[in-house]
């Protein structure tokens, strides 16, 4: 019974540390890539399914599930992604007119000859 707790117990700081460390990632723009983040989701997906039975009768499991769920929800969210896209196009925008801006201030003045 002993050997069965401890495993249940590594079996959850294993499942703790892996979700930990996909959100550090998520946070630090790591996963630009929504492909990547489906498939991560669906691993969550298939974790969650195997946690799911220890749930009633273990508050860290239940903990660790409720923590899953949020994590698969903000891995499937795009809004992320479009306000990194929009940032991008507008940075692309400011960097066009400010290479227009130089190009029309460096053009010789005088006339063709």
């Amino acid at each position: 019974m002993r050997n069965d707790d401890t495993l249940h117990s590594d079996v959850l700081s294993y499942f703790t540390s892996e979700f930990r460390a996909l959100e550090e990632r998520l946070k630090s723009g790591g996963l630009d890539d929504y492909r990547e983040r489906v498939l991560m989701s669906q691993k969550i997906g298939e974790a969650v399914h195997l946690l799911s039975p220890y749930v009633r009768s273990d508050p860290r499991a239940r903990h660790l599930v409720r923590t899953a769920e949020s994590l698969k929800k903000n891995l499937l969210s795009v809004r992320e992604i479009l306000v990194k896209q929009l940032l991008q196009q507008k940075e692309q925008q400011t960097l066009l007119q400010a290479i227009n801006a130089r190009k029309k201030t460096t053009r010789p003045l005088d006339g063709p000859r």
